[in-house]
């Protein structure tokens, strides 16, 4: 504005008349009403404000209930997966602080759960989907699922077809078993395998039949007779094995309770030779005396002495020679 407009403006000015001063009654009314505008403007500020925490209170919440369940998992209903015939020297049950619970009471193994070995024990078990497992001593096996189950550390038999001379054990079908590692899982093609993780290594050995060993940076198929070893990215290290060697012995101390009561002698043979690893063969007329003589009771000690008492009542002989169990008739 110019110094004209200034002037012009000032003897405007002066020639208005003076306007009427508000009263006392009206200026406390103006006043009143400015003071409830300002009010009820903040007020919806505080309201907007509190509703803008409220609302970022419950994201977070949702987000912190959202990260709980991704980690949470889907909810796994525990099942029976096997139920234990023979136990030798200390096996625990791992709880869930890690402490270690004795097995004296411990008839079924329910999916979840860990087992562990300590020195000179060992453990059978029969599993559900078929078959029959075998734990060596200082060994940690976690029964995860009634498909599978985590070799932690030390060593596994399994035996896909099991025997009708022992109870709980399904001889027929073909189980389905993964025994999983963190070097790599096994499954069997129907077989008896023995599966050992040790320093790093993951060591398979076939007795019979054929395992399919999916490894961490190898694959390979172990037939009969066959000890594969993995061992970090290295190509599979492939050796022989023979059925009856002293490898599988340990065994021996495991095999469940087998009942003969009203069995023939040669179904009895033929137990012995599938835990001992051994071939059947019989001379003269030694196959007909065994398939007419007939058992009586139980059988709970190891194969071989199992082999030398009943045999010794049936009237036969036997002597084992580079793997076959030959049978002659006691002269």
């Amino acid at each position: 504005m110019t110094n004209v407009d200034h002037e012009a403006l000032e003897d405007l000015l002066r020639h208005a008349s003076p306007r009427p001063t508000p009263s006392t009654d009206d200026e406390a009314a103006a006043r009143a009403a400015v003071h409830t505008e300002w009010r009820d403007l903040t007020g919806r500020r505080r309201t907007r404000r509190r509703v803008m925490q409220y609302a970022v209170a419950a994201t977070v919440l949702l987000g912190v209930f959202a990260g709980f369940n991704l980690f949470r998992g889907p909810v796994v209903e525990t099942v029976r997966v096997a139920t234990i015939q023979k136990s030798v020297g200390p096996v625990y049950l791992l709880g869930e602080q890690a402490e270690l619970r004795e097995t004296i009471d411990l008839a079924n193994i329910l999916s979840g759960q860990t087992i562990v070995t300590g020195s000179g024990a060992g453990l059978a078990v029969a599993w559900d989907g078929g078959g029959s497992i075998r734990l060596d001593e200082n060994s940690r096996v976690e029964f995860t699922s009634d498909l599978a189950v985590f070799l932690k550390s030390g060593r596994v038999y399994f035996d896909s077809q099991g025997s009708s001379l022992v109870a709980g054990i399904d001889a027929g079908g073909t189980p389905q078993l993964t025994l999983r590692t963190e070097l790599g899982d096994v499954e069997h093609l129907g077989t008896q395998y023995m599966t050992a993780v040790d320093s790093g290594r993951l060591i398979v050995s076939v007795r019979e039949g054929q395992v399919a060993i999916d490894g961490t940076y190898h694959d390979h198929v172990a037939s009969t007779g066959q000890q594969v070893t993995l061992s970090g990215s290295t190509q599979p290290s492939i050796l022989s094995i023979d059925a009856s060697s002293d490898a599988w012995s340990w065994i021996h101390k495991t095999t469940p309770t087998a009942n003969v009561d009203g069995k023939s002698v040669h179904e009895f043979l033929r137990w012995v030779c599938r835990e001992m690893g051994l071939e059947l063969e019989f001379e003269g007329s030694a196959e007909i005396v065994a398939r007419e003589a007939i058992l009586k009771g139980t059988i709970d000690t190891v194969p071989a002495e199992a082999l030398r008492l009943r045999l010794a009542t049936a009237a036969l002989d036997w002597r084992i020679d580079e793997g076959v169990i030959y049978i002659s008739e006691n002269r």
